[in-house]
């Protein structure tokens, strides 16, 4: 049996009721997924410098602290090195305002968080 490389994904949300909803909701979906959190934008961007562990999807959260989600995103966004790595917002909003914005800034989508499981 040949066995596919299990993926990351990388939440970076300062919540933690949010991110063990997160984390949980994904281990219901696969058993192929590992996953890593994160509370801030700075430690996005460090975990892509190192290049040690480069996440196959990466949800970020709008309202983090140090550095919003928007400042991240573009940051990452910026360098060319990490273009093919898609990126969903996960945040509570549903405007769609924002939805563009994160569109036309790079990112996948947009992903309103739900209030329960």
């Amino acid at each position: 049996m040949i066995r596919m490389k299990e993926k990351l994904f990388l939440l970076a949300d300062d919540d933690n009721d949010d991110a063990e909803l997160f984390d949980e909701a994904l281990s219901l979906i696969s058993t192929d997924v590992s996953f890593k959190r994160v509370d801030n934008g700075y430690d996005v961007l460090t975990i892509l410098d190192t290049g040690t562990h480069i996440p196959d999807i990466i949800f970020l959260d709008l309202n983090l602290p140090e550095m919003t989600g928007w400042e991240c995103l573009e940051k990452i966004r910026s360098n060319s090195n990490y273009a093919d790595i898609p990126i969903v917002i996960y945040t509570t909003s549903s405007s769609a305002r924002d939805l563009d914005k994160a569109v036309q800034l790079g990112a996948a989508g947009l992903i309103t968080k739900p209030s329960t499981f």
